[in-house]
């Protein structure tokens, strides 16, 4: 639903809500646009590549792109049906005024196009706007040189630490007026009347807008998104809601390697003030494998075609091993550094990289195989070249499932035997040994089975507490952890057994922030994660719940769980990571692709009990 917002042009504020913005994508970059009007993030050409805007950490220093009124407004957002085609609306009183906001799909193209067409439509009276183009490389780090030309202005700087010059052009119709700042712009718009403005990353010079076709793009860049869109087989109460988060998800694939990056920001605070900022815009691959689980559920498979063929043949193809996360050209040296930025309201530090990345984290392996074997049954093929590459992760967890990891939350403290990672250990010794018997391939899938049955009987014993009535962080302890919420998705626990039931219900109660369904993933005062400091509620876990209720049978409360988990959602249907417990403002990076891929497989697990039909013959 639009909420609407108010805006004084003299009183801007340094900051807004995370839930107040938009995202658009090329499957390659994307940028968040504020209800305001301001592209306040985007990085070129990549996901990862430094930023081009990020007033969103930074009002002064960070860079933004802004179309507004000049008199006061009301404005809200909303999609085009169908796309991730964004449109602003501004109200004022002398009358409205639309921006649509997109960035071109390209189908087949491999260079990076980083184009950002905003559409400026007069929709009723006369009203006053400005335009203002400050754009930073750099993170904030280098002011542009702005250069006015012909048809609009030049932002250029050649930098000696960069390989070559970068550059944005913006391509304008209106006369600019241009400083060491930037360039702004005057005009008014009248109903009826239209004007388009392009920045064109990496352009050399602005051309005249009308050589960049940006009506024939807006109708391919449609059509893309609502073709995609079509082969969704779910078509259930929540066909909306999964149809966006789909959307998000797609938008956060990566068209260079197939992967999917967590989130496109960095450093989004899981709580105001916190320490608790970090780098997202790489591919994990637990998120990436449990993004594919999602679209398969919904009926799309050519993403995992990309996806496989990236990880199996750039990743695995070296000696290194499977890591747990990747740059989207495959890098996994990504060091972590902090940046000398504000912050989002003023959350420090702000980082770049992620030491994660050097952590060792047993369930990767697990996520997977368990998406690969869903891969094969939605009608995707794997070669066998891929299959021994998969049957070698097997082994690999066959051989190291017994040590100690860093665990889903990536503490940056003591390794443990946690709960969850040996789960996903199973999962992958289990489905390994499985699909290994099904196809006839020349494994040991009867020594697979028999480890397994090991790490399952190891699980049920070690991981239950029997004073607290529920399974614990870690092996031994008392710590509580919402990630063991997985265990009955996965099935090595049926989700009404007694000691299941126990521990949802000690869950939802002794980590509950706020209002159900909310909950924390673990009290980091208590477990000691190496980081410290509050965060919000984690909504994965949240969505998990949802389809532990469906699977004991509850389907109303699984039903009501869900529709709150929904009302959560900013207005234009977009999860962050985390939500703070009491006045439910998302946290944490924007928009999470975890959170997306927990309501799509929430709402299908509700409502499809026949959906592997359904995809099996829409394939």
């Amino acid at each position: 639903m639009a909420e609407m917002r108010e805006y004084h042009p003299d009183k801007m504020p340094d900051y807004k809500p995370i839930e107040a913005y938009g995202l658009i994508g090329d499957c390659r970059s994307a940028a968040l646009i504020g209800d305001d009007g301001s592209l306040d993030w985007a990085c070129f050409p990549d996901f990862d590549s430094p930023t081009t805007f990020a007033a969103l950490l930074d009002p002064e220093k960070g860079g933004r792109f802004a179309l507004r009124p000049t008199e006061p407004f009301r404005a809200y957002q909303e999609y085009e049906v169908g796309t991730n085609v964004l449109i602003t609306h501004f109200l004022t009183a002398g009358g409205s005024v639309r921006v649509r906001d997109f960035m071109p799909i390209l189908e087949e193209r491999r260079r990076p196009s980083s184009e950002v067409h905003r559409q400026i439509e007069g929709a009723a009276g006369r009203v006053p706007m400005t335009l203002v183009f400050e754009p930073r490389f750099n993170y904030g780090k280098d002011v542009p040189h702005f250069e006015p030309l012909e048809h609009g202005v030049l932002a250029h700087h050649d930098h000696e630490d960069w390989e070559r010059e970068h550059s944005l052009s913006l391509a304008c119709p209106f006369d600019l007026v241009v400083d060491e700042r930037g360039a702004r712009a005057g005009f008014e718009v009248s109903a009826g009347e239209q004007f388009w403005v392009v920045a064109d990353y990496d352009s050399h010079r602005p051309h005249p807008v009308v050589a960049y076709g940006s009506e024939r793009r807006l109708h391919l860049t449609r059509s893309y998104w609502r073709h995609w869109v079509s082969r969704m087989v779910y078509q259930g109460n929540y066909r909306k809601r999964v149809e966006r988060s789909l959307l998000v998800l797609k938008l956060l694939n990566s068209s260079v390697s197939g992967g999917f990056i967590a989130a496109p920001t960095t450093s989004l605070p899981e709580w105001i003030g916190s320490g608790r900022n970090w780098d997202y815009r790489y591919a994990w691959v637990r998120d990436s494998a449990f993004i594919m689980h999602a679209l398969f559920n919904a009926g799309y498979v050519k993403e995992g075609t990309a996806y496989f063929d990236w990880i199996l043949e750039s990743c695995l193809s070296t000696d290194d091993g499977l890591k747990i996360m990747y740059s989207v050209h495959g890098e996994t040296d990504l060091p972590e550094s902090e940046l000398p930025l504000r912050g989002y309201l003023d959350s420090r530090p702000v980082r770049i990289g992620n030491a994660a990345s050097n952590q060792f984290q047993l369930d990767i392996y697990g996520s997977l195989i368990e998406a690969a074997v869903h891969y094969q049954r939605a009608g995707g093929v794997l070669t066998m070249v891929e299959m021994e590459r998969l049957s070698g992760i097997v082994n690999h967890v066959r051989e190291s499932w017994r040590k100690p990891d860093d665990g889903i939350w990536e503490a940056r403290g003591q390794r443990q035997h946690y709960t969850y990672s040996k789960v996903w250990a199973w999962v992958a010794l289990d489905r390994g040994w499985r699909a290994a018997r099904r196809l006839g391939l020349n494994v040991p899938w009867k020594e697979w089975r028999n480890e397994a049955e090991k790490i399952r009987e190891e699980v049920l014993e070690k991981g239950y507490n029997k004073k607290l009535g529920a399974f614990t962080q870690y092996y031994g302890g008392e710590i509580l952890d919402s990630a063991v919420l997985c265990m009955p998705i996965v099935g090595i626990i049926d989700a009404d057994d007694p000691r299941f039931h126990s521990t949802r219900e000690v869950i939802c109660r002794e980590l509950a922030a706020g209002p159900y369904p909310l909950l924390y993933r673990y009290n980091p005062e208590i477990a000691k994660d190496g980081v410290g400091g509050p965060e919000g509620a984690f909504l994965m876990p949240s969505f998990w719940l949802v389809e532990d209720l469906e699977l004991a049978g509850m389907h109303r409360e699984a039903a009501a769980t869900l529709e709150k988990l929904l009302r959560l959602a900013s207005p234009l249907g977009l999860y962050s990571e985390e939500i703070h417990p009491e006045n439910r403002r998302l946290l944490g990076n924007f928009p999470q692709g975890f959170s997306h891929l927990g309501m799509i497989n929430a709402a299908l697990r509700l409502e499809s009990r026949d959906l592997v039909q359904r995809v099996r013959a829409h394939v």
